[in-house]
């Protein structure tokens, strides 16, 4: 099968991921690369020995130069949906980072546009590929647990204590600023939570409360010059159910010591309960069908079968190319999350419960 050519637009940190994954999958090639600033294009160039000849300063450009298959957008959150918009008027499949848009009313517009040119895509719940989530997946939707009752989740991270990075303060990145990112923990890291919880269970949510604040409220600018106000969330709490009157409750933050990319995920059903940790590769401990386990309160790690293991690039190929194993998150996907986001910053700046 010939390999479909991508091109990537945004040159930023994350764009690693995106470009180490399509340097491993079977199916795919770099062949176009975008960014407004010529130093981060230049530097993709040196790690990753790309031509210079397939350089872009803007998305229109790399689009239409005949030179691309796909798209992958690795940009800020508020650029996701006027690029991800001119690939869609141009019939390009495109794979757009997390969250898809800054609001409901965005991700809604890709959505249909998305469907009305039957485009494959794809948005970037990276999670959705840990080998250990999909096996927690199946053994969820097996019916073991029997009726489910609590699902609890916690993304932590540090970054944003002052000190934890070269004895400062992390400056001003446009992730602390709301109208680029729209919001701060909550759409960096929970947007992941709420998608594995969806995601492992099968279910939406149905209403939400939730509590948010800022500890930090100026950064010193990235230019070194003065400093500027913080105006996103540095936790948030969420409380709720999902369907089916399962509880669901999550804690994120960029404020916990001593955390690197700190995730947890449990469950706990009629006839039993599963744990899931993000530690490399991510690992899963069962106590159920035992009255040994249960009232012993043994848990158990369990090995996760070689055939979970999946890449998000290779998905994506996989997507593009029809032979998609259902699992990758789809922009509908993207929306059932996005409504989830606005009703929790909508739950947190009212103080009242928001039903979705």
């Amino acid at each position: 099968m010939k390999k479909l050519r991508i091109g990537i637009i945004g040159c930023g940190g994350v764009a690693n991921g995106h470009i180490r994954g399509v340097l491993d999958s079977r199916d795919l090639e770099i062949s176009a690369l975008c960014d407004i600033v010529p130093e981060r294009l230049a530097e993709k160039v040196s790690a990753y020995g790309i031509a210079g000849d397939l350089c872009y300063d803007n998305h229109i450009s790399l689009m239409e130069s005949g030179k691309v298959d796909a798209v992958s957008i690795c940009t800020p959150n508020n650029a996701h949906f006027h690029i991800a918009m001119d690939a869609i008027k141009r019939g390009i499949p495109y794979a757009v980072e997390k969250p898809a848009g800054m609001n409901e009313a965005e991700v809604a517009q890709m959505l249909a546009a998305t469907e009305g040119k039957s485009l494959a895509n794809m948005v970037c719940f990276s999670y959705r590929f840990v080998s250990a989530a999909r096996f927690m997946r199946d053994i969820v939707k097996s019916g073991e647990l029997g009726r489910l009752f609590h699902i609890g989740g916690d993304y932590l991270q540090a970054g944003g204590i002052p000190g934890t990075r070269d004895g400062e303060s992390a400056p001003l990145v446009w992730r602390f600023v709301k109208g680029i990112a729209a919001s701060g923990a909550l759409g960096d890291l929970g947007c992941h939570m709420i998608d594995l919880m969806r995601f492992i269970t099968g279910r939406e949510f149905t209403y939400v409360n939730a509590d948010m604040d800022t500890f930090i409220n100026r950064r010193r600018l990235l230019d070194g010059d003065g400093y500027g106000v913080v105006d996103v969330d540095d936790y948030i709490s969420v409380t709720g159910q999902m369907e089916d009157q399962l509880a669901s409750n999550m804690f994120i933050s960029r404020y916990a010591y001593g955390r690197g990319n700190y995730q947890r995920v449990e469950i706990y059903g009629e006839k039993g309960a599963l744990r899931y940790y993000l530690d490399g590769k991510g690992s899963l401990e069962i106590n159920i069908g035992s009255k040994a386990m249960r009232e012993g309160h043994v848990w158990a790690e369990i090995p996760v079968p070689p055939k979970y293991d999946s890449a998000q690039m290779q998905s994506f190929a996989d997507v593009v190319n029809g032979c998609g194993d259902g699992l990758a998150a789809s922009i509908h996907d993207g929306l059932a999350v996005q409504r989830v986001l606005d009703a929790a910053l909508l739950a947190a700046e009212s103080g009242n419960r928001v039903r979705l």
